[in-house]
């Protein structure tokens, strides 16, 4: 079943599909000497955690190696 919503701009009513796609939000606490830390190794900061999350999801996680018992 498809769901539909309308978008009202002016005068003009815009068909949309609603979709199940969210973004999320993380939210941390830092200090201050802590933001300022990171923003002096990372000028980019959400662009680094963004490609870091990528990676972690895009990669294959490490085999842990099992030992004899």
């Amino acid at each position: 079943m498809r769901t539909f919503y309308f978008c009202r701009t002016t005068s003009v009513r815009m068909l949309t599909s609603m979709s199940n796609e969210r973004e999320r939000v993380i939210s941390i606490t830092l200090t201050e000497a802590e933001w300022q830390a990171f923003v002096a190794r990372q000028p980019q900061p959400v662009t680094w955690l963004r490609e870091r999350i990528r990676d972690e999801v895009t990669n294959p996680p490490p085999q842990e190696s099992k030992s004899a018992a």
